[in-house]
């Protein structure tokens, strides 16, 4: 009887709340008790095992029946969409917004799960709104949080009644979580719940069929399988939040939607990466590729990306595998015959071969908006095979290519191309952690060995979920054993997926990557270049085709070579594997203990290539007889820095192409030394006062380094070495002069002398070196000419003469046509006229010091030259002497140190210059007529100066002005492009002008640049809302209902004392995640030294897009740091110098329509009208910052 008195009460209540939320109910009632037996049948609940089993008392109460609810909602019409506009809608109470759910619907949406979640706090009104009516009725799967504030919520509960009444009438899954609630507290309103509901009978005494709805929803919700927190997976959130995250995607379609990572850490900002490339907003056929190294990640986004936007396609196609599957019998048939049954649904296709299959394809899928994507291609046939043509496919469809190889990109014409990046090292830790400790973070007393482990990985997260799993459960002295065997041997699950991208090349491309990794990582591109080809390989395309492959990258700035290290212990372990047992017999030995055995043993062979033994300074010199390498007979590489060898020379191998022997104890090389092959001899550092005695030809060498051979007292007779090409002689400081066969080096391409000091003169056959690019002088200090006829060289590119005697440039200088860098820094006791005839016969008497009797000279000549040095050159008056207008290519000027008052004529003509040095040009009064196109200025320590003005039209982005004391103003400054402005000690600027600065960074400006700006001032600004005394200061990053970060402001005010050191001054201002435990420099700030005490403003504009904090370490270096809803954030500000920080402020720019924020936060939120600065409400005082904490329900 209880029984059914209480199914009355619910299918009472359930009318009562059907006639508030839908009118029409009443003229439906009647039609609804006949059905309700028949729906009570068709009650259907899928639930997979994989689901956490919650304790008994959760599964079905036999006090509650199907029938309670079909009685009143079977026969309504769903007023969902036919379409499913969402995965999961998402029902939670505002106490576990910014915790579980938060972390929740972050995990729903990195694996591409499409879900709906309220954004805005919860109004005060009694029904839901339209919005949320439709997106319960249009997900296929509701999750519900039941949380201990759940039920006082009477929005929460009229969302659930909504939810049940989908999963009764339309099938919707229902998924409950028990959030630190007791399932039958739920079901029987106790506890909590119990009181929450004496608050409803209360309010709703003339409606109490409302509350008994209500009841019957939580009774029926609390009846379904779920997951209660505390039980399942040992109370593990993370772990809970994964496994309902498996349960939605078996529920979603599980033959479309892909697994993608269980710990998919730094998945989701790469994935919109990708999509911003893929842009499917667009009608037109898109191509876009995705490559990186083995291990990387390419696979795992390119199935986030599939299951973010399949929905949105006619038709979708995930192929999996297919380089290996290519390889099996019909393996493109078969994926042919996969790519038309996941489009057109159909299973049945009559496929007999490729090109059957690319004429089907062509035929079935024409005019079809599809997504498809192509995994793990390594050859161009296996594109066309499934994508021939752009038109086969309808407007907007979309093709995604995942590759090692970027060059098959290019030869597939794709519209873009996306490089996965390594995780960064907070990353890497994390997803680690994941793996090894199943949390975000080491246990404490792994800190150190989990540093290690990470650093070994470098970011590559096949690397990190391997190794975290194999580390998994050992004890620490099993990690310290088990990383240092990785040392010297990598895991063999990473080194087979690695090898996949080795075993592709060819056999000269296998060679030259196995030189690479064995030898050559971290060296000199060109001379890396120059080894190999003498080896007989063609090395400029054996490297790109290994960048291509994502096996090889290239430092473009140092213009050095670099490889991942598990790259780098991939090829090492190739070459181990020629014999695991005997050294000797491997192509390539590096191992400092396999090669000191070898070599002491005599146990090498003919099958040893390239050997390195690289002994630093500081260890005891190692002694090696020569008949140790009797049995190399096939060495082409060797490096021996810090070996004596004794015995005869005629042991070494005839086939050296590369000898690097630094610290060689030799006075000059013995005549038995074959060296007919060699192509580069390195001798740094070495004991030889000449490089041998006799004379003897080496036809073959293209690179001689003697640098810091400090014995050297003479050249080598260049005669016997005729193909020279690279000749550096750097820092011989007992070398008096060239010998005059340099003539004869044709080929000579560059030619360094630099710290020469005993150098005089050059030889005046140097001019006949028609090759020469590059020449570098600096530092001869007794160097006081050159060769008349120096404008010889036609080819000269590059003259670096600083800190040499050098009075006079000959008059051939001017013939010089392409030089583009030039670089003439000068030293004390270097007199006026020496650089005042820099270009031509322009002084009419060397003697003559008066400016007036100089011929006014032309630079016309030299039309290719971009980067001029006149650094400390004693430049005055004679300004007027030098036009350097004509230098029409000139980008770079650098007139710093010198005594001039105004700058020399025509520079407002260099129409292509972006940078301009003037430091401490102490007599310069005023700076005007600068090219429009200039972009930097850096004239710190002109103190003279008063006035700087810049035309209207001004470019310039970037000013260094500091300790320019006299400074009063800065006319035709366009603040709103400025990027970084530095004005320290600019005491005097008048006070107008240090307001408009400061209003540039203020919130009204909205602008979304980065800026850096360093003034004058003692007070940070009153619109910086929350500010604190001392250098640091935290936030919250606010939850996306309260807004997001559109811009992050920085503030500190510091004092600059007189440094004690000589240290240059420094102010580092960084970011702390204190909620994931990881700090980024956010920007590191340098200055020149200082003589006065200074108090200065720091201000620093960031931009923040999708939750990245856009820094810049000035003046060219991006980074990204990623922040989420409730993480707290330390600002700081560190200085190892003398300066010292008063107090520091932070404000966040949100982007929300309207000002909500009453809670104290350091929050202003964009709109068409924001305040300005004298408008702002004055700054919080505190010295904590405070919260805004949430509104209630």
């Amino acid at each position: 009887m209880a029984q059914h008195e209480d199914n009355g009460r619910t299918t009472a209540a359930r009318r009562g709340l059907k006639r508030k939320l839908e009118p029409e109910f009443d003229d439906r009632k009647e039609d609804a008790k006949v059905l309700a037996l028949e729906a009570s049948v068709h009650r259907h609940v899928n639930i997979r095992h994989s689901v956490v089993e919650v304790p008994g008392e959760v599964h079905s109460n036999p006090a509650i029946t199907s029938t309670s609810f079909s009685m009143a909602s079977q026969t309504l019409p769903s007023p969902c969409p036919s379409i499913c506009n969402y995965d999961v809608f998402l029902s939670f109470r505002g106490d576990t917004r910014k915790n579980f759910t938060d972390h929740l619907y972050s995990a729903l949406l990195r694996v591409g799960i499409h879900t709906f979640r309220d954004e805005g706090e919860l109004p005060s009104g009694e029904d839901i709104s339209t919005e949320l009516h439709n997106a319960i009725h249009g997900s296929k799967i509701s999750i519900v949080v039941f949380s201990k504030g759940y039920a006082y919520s009477k929005w929460c509960l009229n969302e659930l009644v909504e939810i049940i009444h989908c999963a009764e009438t339309r099938g919707q899954t229902l998924l409950p979580i028990f959030y630190h609630v007791v399932p039958s507290d739920i079901r029987n309103q106790t506890g909590t719940f119990a009181d929450a509901f004496a608050r409803h009978e209360e309010l709703f005494q003339n409606d109490m069929e409302r509350v008994e709805g209500w009841r019957a929803a939580l009774r029926e919700a609390a009846s379904r399988k779920g997951w209660d927190i505390e039980q399942a997976e040992n109370g593990y959130e993370s772990r809970v939040i994964d496994q309902i995250v498996k349960e939605v995607l078996s529920k979603l379609k599980p033959a479309e939607y892909l697994d993608v990572a269980i710990h998919p850490v730094g998945v989701n900002s790469r994935v919109e990466e990708m999509k911003a490339l893929l842009n499917v907003e667009t009608s037109d056929v898109r191509i876009v590729g995705i490559y990186g190294m083995g291990g990387i990640g390419k696979t795992t986004i390119a199935k986030a990306v599939y299951n973010q936007i399949r929905d949105t396609f006619g038709g979708s196609s995930f192929l999996m595998h297919i380089k290996e599957k290519s390889e099996q019998f019909n393996g493109l048939v078969g994926l042919q015959k996969q790519l038309l049954c996941d489009i057109l649904k159909m299973k049945k296709f009559k496929i007999d071969s490729v090109d059957r299959g690319i004429r089907l394809i062509e035929e079935r899928i024409q005019d079809r908006r599809v997504l498809v994507v192509l995994d793990d291609v390594d050859d161009l046939e296996q594109i066309y095979a499934f994508v021939g043509r752009r038109k086969w496919f309808g407007p907007g469809s979309r093709v995604i290519i995942t590759t090692r190889n970027e060059h098959l990109l290019t030869q597939a014409q794709v519209n873009g191309k996306y490089e996965v990046r390594k995780l960064d090292r907070f990353e890497s830790r994390q997803l680690f952690s994941w793996h090894a400790f199943g949390m975000a973070h080491p246990e404490k007393d792994y800190l150190d060995l989990s540093v290690s482990a990470v650093n070994y990985a470098g970011g590559l997260p096949l690397a990190l979920e391997v190794l975290g799993c194999f580390l998994l459960g050992r004890s620490a002295i099993e990690w310290k054993s088990e990383l240092k065997i990785l040392q010297k041997m990598p895991h063999d699950k990473i080194h087979k997926i690695l090898k996949r991208s080795f075993d592709s090349l060819d056999h000269d491309k296998k060679m030259i990557f196995l030189d690479i990794a064995c030898f050559f990582v971290d060296s000199d591109k060109e001379n890396v270049i120059t080894i190999l080809d003498g080896c007989g390989f063609s090395s400029i395309s054996g490297i790109n085709i290994l960048v291509q492959r994502a096996l090889l990258r290239i430092d473009d700035q140092h213009n050095k070579l670099g490889m991942h290290d598990l790259i780098r212990d991939m090829g090492r372990e190739v070459v181990r594997e020629e014999s695991h047992q005997y050294p000797g017999k491997r192509s390539r030995l590096w191992f400092r203990n396999d090669v000191s055995s070898v070599l002491h043993k005599h146990k090498g062979s003919d099958a040893v290539e390239g050997l390195i033994l690289n002994l630093p300074p500081e260890l005891k010199v190692e002694h090696l007889k020569t008949e140790a390498f009797a049995n190399m007979q096939n060495l082409r590489l060797l490096q021996i820095n810090g070996v004596h060898l004794t015995g005869s020379y005629e042991y070494l191998s005839k086939e050296l192409r590369w000898l690097c022997w630094r610290f060689c104890p030799l006075e000059f090389l013995p005549q038995s030394f074959h060296l007919d092959n060699l192509v580069v001899l390195d001798m740094q550092r070495s004991n030889l006062k000449q490089i041998w005695k006799e004379n003897r030809k080496l036809n073959n060498l293209k690179v001689l380094n003697l640098s810091y051979s400090r014995a050297l007292i003479k050249s080598p007779n260049f005669l016997q070495v005729p193909h020279l090409e690279i000749l550096l002689l750097d820092n011989c400081i007992n070398l008096v002069e060239l010998h005059e066969s340099i003539k004869h080096l044709k080929g000579l391409v560059r030619l360094s002398l630099v710290d020469c000091k005993k150098v005089r003169n050059l030889p005046e056959s140097i001019s006949n070196l028609k090759s020469l690019e590059t020449l570098n002088l600096s530092g001869c200090l007794k160097l006081d000419k050159l060769p008349e006829k120096l404008g010889n060289l036609m080819t000269l590119k590059r003259l670096l003469a600083d800190r040499t005697a050098i009075k006079q440039l000959p008059s051939s200088f001017s013939l010089l046509k392409n030089l583009n860098a030039i670089s003439l820094f000068g030293h004390e006791g270097t007199s006026l006229e020496s650089w005042l005839s820099c270009f031509s016969s322009w002084i009419s008497s060397p003697k003559c010091l008066n400016p007036v009797n100089l011929v006014r000279a032309s630079v016309v000549g030299f039309c290719s030259l971009g980067k001029l040095v006149l650094n400390n050159c004693n430049l005055s008056e004679a300004e007027n002497a030098i036009d350097l207008g004509g230098l029409s290519s000139l980008q770079e000027l650098d007139l710093s140190k010198n005594k001039f008052c105004r700058l020399p004529q025509g520079v407002g003509r260099l129409s292509k210059l972006g940078m301009l040095r003037l430091k401490y040009c102490a007599s310069l009064h005023a700076i005007s007529e600068l090219p429009a196109n200039l972009r930097i200025l850096i004239a710190n320590g002109c103190s003279s100066m008063e006035r700087l003005s810049l035309s209207p039209s001004s470019q310039l982005i970037g000013l260094s002005l500091n300790h320019c004391n006299k400074l009063l103003e800065i006319q035709g400054l366009n603040l709103e492009s400025i990027s970084f402005v530095e004005m320290i000690g600019c005491d005097n600027l008048l006070p107008n002008f240090r307001t408009n600065l400061l209003q540039v960074l203020s919130p009204s400006t909205q602008s979304v640049a980065q800026r850096l700006f360093c003034v004058p001032g003692t007070k940070v600004p009153n619109w910086f809302s929350h500010q604190r005394i001392g250098s640091s200061i935290s936030f919250r990053v606010p939850s996306l209902s309260e807004g997001e970060i559109h811009m992050l402001l920085i503030c500190t005010a510091c004092t600059f004392h007189i440094p004690k050191k000589a240290t240059r001054p420094n102010l580092d201002v960084t970011i702390h995640n204190k909620t994931r435990g990881f700090g980024h420099v956010l920007v590191p700030i340098s200055f020149d030294h200082y003589a006065d005490i200074s108090r200065n403003l720091f201000l620093f504009q960031a931009p923040v897009i999708r939750n990245k904090l856009k820094t810049i370490d000035f003046p060219e270096k991006e980074r990204e740091i990623e922040m989420f809803s409730g993480e707290e954030i330390e600002v700081s500000f560190r200085s190892l110098s003398d300066i010292e920080v008063s107090k520091c402020g932070v404000h966040l720019l949100l982007k929300k329509p309207n000002v909500i924020d009453n809670y104290g936060s350091m929050a202003q939120y964009l709109s068409n009208d924001t305040a300005k600065d004298d408008e702002m409400p004055a700054a919080a005082d505190d010295n904590e910052v405070s919260f805004p904490s949430e509104a209630e329900d």
